[in-house]
């Protein structure tokens, strides 16, 4: 079963940008489906330098997080479509569940 990449939303806006765009840590949603609609994933995207200000001290596994040297939104589309364009399974949950990791699917908990 092949998904479809079908782009985010960043909980602040939709256009919302950082005032410095290499030290910056924003929440967001990505989305990707079929024919049945599209699941929702949520990811931290941040610069290395507000990840080791911010959260520098605890020990952490770095899943659900995406590291960028330099907002670009441009950018961040891009990797999530390749990210998730390649990964395909043999039913729509063994598909998300590949995913789960860049973002936390809404629906872990079924699987």
């Amino acid at each position: 079963m092949v998904l479809k990449y079908s782009g985010f939303h960043i909980w602040e806006a939709d256009d919302w940008q950082p005032d410095d765009l290499t030290d910056f840590g924003f929440w967001m949603d990505f989305y990707v489906g079929g024919a049945n609609g599209n699941d929702a994933f949520t990811v931290l995207v941040c610069s290395p330098s507000w990840f080791a200000r911010e959260r520098g001290s605890e020990a952490t596994s770095g899943r659900n997080v995406i590291f960028m040297p330099r907002f670009d939104r441009n950018d961040l589309d891009a990797f999530l479509k390749a990210r998730c364009a390649g990964e395909s399974g043999k039913s729509v949950e063994t598909t998300m569940l590949k995913i789960d990791g860049i973002g936390e699917w809404e629906y872990r908990y079924r699987s």
